[in-house]
């Protein structure tokens, strides 16, 4: 905001006496720096304080200061909290002894802040080159969040029985309020309502999906808090059982079996196991070693919830079925078993006697009879004194027939000396 260039020369010419038209040249000095106006800059706007903080409004100026004004509001006399004019400081109506100027950026600072201080600041400054600025600052005066607290109306309901009403309590300046559940923002859903700036939560006919751990959390611009947490507690169930049979089915008699009872509830349920309605054990599974016929029939399990007076059944049926009797073999079997094995053995026997008569005696020199004369064989080839040795690996010998020309009588006479043995060398081929 600048002082107009007629508002100029009119001051100075009721302090000062101007000759030879001194007062244009002044009015035109005073003018031209119009162009050049120092300027007033807020570093941070809306600056930010806690209750009972020091809050200090900072300016940055780039020229000498002639007077500085702050005002509280409008720019206006009756607002005037501190005025600086050459050095020396004057407060008007808005000053309440906890402000003060900070040299040399004339920056507005104000002790232990109070909820009364928040409101928008003005400050003038006319330079000393008569130029003048005028800027506004925020002040947000917030008291800190503390004591925050969740009120819980029930801890443990049953489900679809009841409502819950839950509360958040704390001390300082809200801006926002969220609800959190197990650690997580709370999803708003049918059946969840809040109210009261959201301090007040509302759940109606409660399920066994809202139990879990409930907390709020405040903020402002100052500070976060978060509240301790209160557990919502549902009890639900008996749901259906689910029954399991382990081996399955079918089942043979001698066998163990276990009939496991599952019943979705808060508390755990109780059970109770019947056979064809006579109770046979409280536990949640029936456990049956060496099953027999009479174990068959309807097994039924029954299980409570004793807070929500509710219970639930589901039934089986098992069927033993006997166990098949061994296997034995009849003695006409057995019979055919040992006759089958002996002539097996024999054909076995017949075979490697075939496969060693095929093959022969075995090479080389073994009990032939020719061994057994401790010496090779002689052969004469009708020579007297001519003697011919004959070495064969496997000789063979064979004793030819003759058959005279003419029939010998009963007379004849054979002449020894002259009788002679023909021997014949056959050659058995190799096999």
């Amino acid at each position: 905001m600048a002082i107009s260039c007629n508002n100029r020369i009119k001051r100075l010419s009721q302090g000062l006496l101007f000759k030879n038209g001194a007062v244009f040249f002044s009015a035109f000095l005073l003018c031209f720096p119009l162009s050049l106006a120092a300027t007033i800059t807020a570093i941070e706007d809306p600056v930010l304080a806690g209750v009972g903080d020091d809050a200090t409004l900072v300016i940055r100026i780039d020229e000498r200061v002639g007077t500085c004004t702050w005002y509280r509001g409008a720019v206006q006399n009756s607002n005037i909290i501190l005025r600086i004019t050459n050095g020396n400081q004057t407060e008007g109506p808005k000053y309440t002894h906890r402000e003060s100027l900070l040299q040399p950026s004339h920056s507005l600072r104000i002790a232990k802040a109070t909820l009364e201080d928040n409101g928008t600041y003005s400050v003038q400054i006319i330079f000393t080159s008569f130029s003048q600025d005028l800027s506004s600052i925020t002040l947000k005066v917030q008291e800190r969040i503390s004591g925050v607290e969740v009120n819980i109306s029930k801890n443990d309901v049953v489900e679809y029985n009841n409502s819950v009403d839950l509360s958040c309590n704390f001390t300082g300046t809200q801006e926002t309020l969220q609800w959190i559940k197990d650690k997580e923002t709370l999803e708003i859903k049918p059946g969840i309502e809040l109210s009261n700036n959201n301090l007040s939560l509302h759940i109606s006919n409660t399920s066994r999906d809202h139990t879990g751990n409930y907390s709020c959390k405040v903020c402002n611009a100052i500070n976060c808090n978060i509240s301790n947490s209160q557990h919502l507690n549902v009890y639900y169930g008996t749901d259906l059982p689910i029954i399991t049979v382990y081996p399955k089915q079918p089942i043979l008699a001698g066998s163990s079996v276990n009939i496991a009872c599952t019943s979705a509830s808060n508390p755990l349920p109780l059970y109770q196991w019947f056979l064809n309605d006579t109770l046979k054990t409280f536990m949640q599974t029936h456990a049956i070693t060496n099953i027999t016929k009479a174990d068959e029939g309807t097994y039924r399990c029954v299980a409570s919830n004793n807070q929500t007076g509710r219970m639930s059944s589901a039934s089986i049926y098992i069927t033993v079925t006997d166990a098949p009797e061994p296997h034995h073999l009849s003695a006409g079997a057995i019979a055919g078993i040992v006759i089958a094995v002996i002539v097996g053995a024999g054909a076995i026997t017949g075979l490697i006697y075939y496969i060693v008569t095929k093959t022969g005696v075995t090479r080389g020199s073994g009990s032939s009879g020719l061994n057994e004369m401790n010496s090779k064989p002689t052969y004469n080839t009708g020579d007297k004194g001519a003697e011919n040795q004959f070495v064969q690996e496997e000789p063979q010998y064979s004793s030819p027939t003759f058959k005279p020309s003419s029939p010998i009588s009963a007379d004849t006479t054979i002449n020894s000396s002259t009788d002679k043995t023909v021997y014949a060398l056959v050659n058995a081929p190799k096999r």
